[in-house]
């Protein structure tokens, strides 16, 4: 199965590409990290969301 990776500026299939020949910017896979019901930061983010808002930064 091939991984389509991106870059600043365009995508590819090519395993063996690590660089964009146009912006040298490393490839990076394009899909959205896997959801989990069991999230380990969940606690994190709702803390730094609330320290967010208290000093009004949301």
């Amino acid at each position: 199965m091939r991984l389509l990776k991106k870059c600043e500026c365009s995508y590819t299939i090519d395993p063996d590409r690590t660089v964009c020949e146009k912006c040298n910017e490393r490839f990076m896979n394009a899909s959205p990290p896997r959801f989990s019901l069991h999230d380990k930061y969940a606690g994190y983010r709702r803390r730094m969301k609330e320290l967010a808002k208290e000093k009004g930064l949301l």
